[in-house]
């Protein structure tokens, strides 16, 4: 329950109204712990028909409460974003690994700030995906 208050702030700080959707759908994917692909989303929500869940997704990326981690193959993956983004601009300066053996996508943040300049380009945002062995499937 206080997961879902938390949850409803959040909606509410984004100027989103906290309907029982966006907090379903939000709660999935804040349980989940890690990326979350979306036929894993469907699956728990399956009382959802698919239109809705696609405006209450895209709503959600366009307030800068989730964004896509990855798209690989016929897959998206969706995480919950940090408080660094907001409806004008998704601030995500950490590594989206993918490992080969489990499947699982996870957001990393590296040791240091990953720095990126390009001459006479100025770069409001980057992605960087990685592939490999995860540190579970490791042991």
């Amino acid at each position: 329950m206080e997961e879902r208050t938390h949850l409803a702030e959040l909606l509410r700080t984004r100027n989103l109204k906290a309907t029982s959707t966006r907090l379903d759908v939000l709660s999935v994917i804040s349980d989940f712990g890690r990326a979350i692909p979306f036929s894993e989303i469907q699956d728990e929500l399956d009382d959802f028909d698919r239109v809705t869940l696609y405006r209450t997704i895209h709503a959600l990326i366009e307030n800068g409460i989730i964004h896509k981690a990855l798209i690989d193959e016929n897959e998206t993956f969706y995480a919950l974003c940090t408080k660094n983004c907001t409806s004008d601009c998704h601030q995500h300066k950490h590594v989206h690994f993918k490992c080969t053996k489990c499947k699982a996508v996870t957001c990393v943040e590296t040791a240091r700030p990953i720095i990126i300049s390009i001459q006479g380009h100025s770069i409001e945002n980057f992605e960087i995906e990685a592939s490999g062995i995860c540190v579970s499937c490791a042991s």
